[in-house]
């Protein structure tokens, strides 16, 4: 015996699939489950000038070794940061990047203080290692082609708190991320 094929429930789903479809698609604007774009448009300002150059720091290593045999004595690393910018300001930020492993690492990190000046300012308090943080009002811009002397502390700041946490086997690795945003000038 042939197999019949049913033609009208061929008709239905391809009428029900362009029903889908049709709903979804309505007015020249595409409807998703959290949100709705109208007419495909979207508002971009294009600068007819690009940043020609990038941000290059120079100096200690980025990546550092602590242990929880401080006691009193400050880290501390030099950098220089320049703009090699010809038409660009970029404003600079840092923060610091923990990195996975090492004897009580997320603890040490979280117990060890850090500091930052540039080019020989008051030093500002950029928090714990294990979320150090240098931006917003305390970020620093550079001119096309200008430098900056960095100066990053890691530090104990309360000793007392800090030896208590019986921290001398601990050891954490983290990195410093110097990062900046181009604007045109």
């Amino acid at each position: 015996m042939a197999t019949q094929t049913s033609t009208k429930k061929k008709i239905a789903i391809a009428g029900g699939s362009l029903l889908l479809i049709a709903g979804i698609t309505v007015g020249g604007a595409l409807v998703t489950q959290n949100s709705t774009i109208f007419d495909n448009v979207f508002s971009t300002d294009i600068s007819d000038t690009s940043a020609d150059g990038e941000l290059l720091v120079t100096g200690a290593p980025m990546t550092n070794t602590f242990t929880g045999q401080m006691d009193g004595e400050a880290v501390t690393g030099y950098y220089t940061a320049t703009n090699t910018s010809t038409n660009a300001t970029l404003t600079v930020t840092l923060a610091s990047q923990v990195q996975p492993g090492g004897a009580n690492g997320a603890k040490l990190a979280g117990a060890l203080d850090t500091r930052v000046a540039v080019d020989g300012g008051t030093l500002v308090g950029t928090g714990k290692l294990a979320d150090m943080r240098l931006d917003g009002s305390d970020s620093f811009e550079l001119a096309p082609g200008q430098s900056a002397k960095v100066r990053v502390d890691v530090f104990v700041d309360d000793a007392a708190a800090f030896n208590a946490a019986d921290l001398d086997d601990s050891k954490v690795t983290a990195d410093y991320l110097f990062n900046s945003i181009a604007k045109s000038n």
